[in-house]
């Protein structure tokens, strides 16, 4: 039986995402473009999580994308396939300078505070959990897989874990994480590359931290580190199919941050169980909180913008929702429903 931890202060993704807010239309416009670009992909016959044949046509359509609900295990499937024609244009053209736009920093102060407030939460579940199941971290070495800009990295180090190293695709995030972090814990590897990455890792804790949504063929990396005899554990955060979509399912004009651009499929609980089982991880702990209440929130403020509500109403309606935000999520990671879930694996 797995340890279960619920909610966080929804404070510091407030701070990170403003420009979800102040510049709702600039993303859709990218989020369309990239939407046009997945419909463009051969279509999906097979499931992404289960390889099972999608028998549903469609449950419902957004951005003009069908989305089927597997009958098999429950994952939410986009229609078309990711290819790596797809992978690359959405993380590699231009060194990935673009994609880099989502998570950027400006300076050290900025990278510091993102790693402070996002990251380092998220570094002591993976510590505390190890310790909760009597392993020491001091005695594992650590590979980030799909490392970014190198922000769980740096709050590794941050937290007193020195055997830590990672890779990503992206030149520009690569080169940007060691100079933040001051020393080349960063490498980069090809799309291409992936399983032969993952297939002679040495490390015994591999982490994924929203990265197995993204990749190609997420069945194929499992199975690499089911056969690789050197990884003990993995560390996994993906988005899962929550509140946060039915909202973009009527909110057309809103920014979809979490069904939508290079997230064209998502977990649900049944569907990660069944991947896990299937490839001989058990799940040690988990953690379920969310952002829907947020997106609740700025769905809402984005429209009353659009339809011109005076600055003394949205005043009052920022100051009362923002004070009860916190409950309202917690009730909805408590019942494993929110958009995120982060989870440590054991190799069975």
């Amino acid at each position: 039986m797995s340890t279960k931890r619920f909610g966080k202060s929804s404070s510091s993704l407030l701070n990170q995402k403003k420009s979800f807010f102040h510049e709702n239309d600039h993303h859709v416009k990218k989020q369309r473009k990239i939407a046009e670009l997945y419909k463009k992909q051969p279509k999906r016959n097979y499931c992404i999580n289960c390889n099972k044949k999608l028998i549903s046509i469609s449950d419902f359509i957004k951005d003009g994308i069908d989305y089927v609900l597997c009958d098999h295990c429950y994952h939410l499937n986009g229609v078309y396939e990711k290819t790596v024609e797809l992978c690359d244009a959405l993380y590699t053209e231009n060194s990935g300078e673009e994609y880099a736009e989502n998570y950027q920093s400006k300076d050290v102060e900025d990278y510091n505070y993102r790693t402070a407030s996002i990251y380092i939460p998220k570094a002591e579940f993976l510590y505390s959990s190890l310790k909760e199941n009597n392993i020491n971290p001091h005695d594992l070495d650590f590979f980030d897989f799909g490392a970014g800009s190198g922000y769980f990295i740096s709050a590794l180090k941050k937290i007193g874990i020195k055997n830590v190293s990672g890779t990503d695709v992206s030149k520009f995030q690569v080169e940007f994480g060691n100079m933040m972090i001051g020393e080349d814990v960063l490498s980069i590897h090809t799309i291409e590359d992936t399983n032969l990455i993952l297939r002679n890792i040495s490390s015994k804790v591999v982490s994924m931290v929203d990265v197995l949504e993204h990749l190609k063929s997420p069945r194929e990396i499992m199975n690499e580190l089911n056969h690789n005899e050197h990884v003990k554990f993995l560390f996994v955060s993906v988005p899962t199919f929550s509140l946060s979509v039915y909202l973009e399912m009527i909110s057309p004009e809103v920014f979809h941050r979490q069904l939508d651009g290079d997230h064209t499929h998502l977990y649900t609980e049944k569907s990660l169980s069944y991947l896990f089982k299937e490839f001989g991880f058990e799940i040690l702990a988990e953690w379920w909180f969310g952002t829907d209440i947020i997106d609740l929130f700025r769905h809402i403020s984005v429209k009353m913008e659009k339809i011109q509500c005076s600055k003394k109403l949205m005043d009052i309606w920022r100051k009362d929702f923002i004070s009860i935000m916190d409950a309202m999520q917690l009730e909805i990671d408590k019942k494993q429903l929110s958009s995120q879930v982060h989870m440590l694996l054991k190799k069975t």
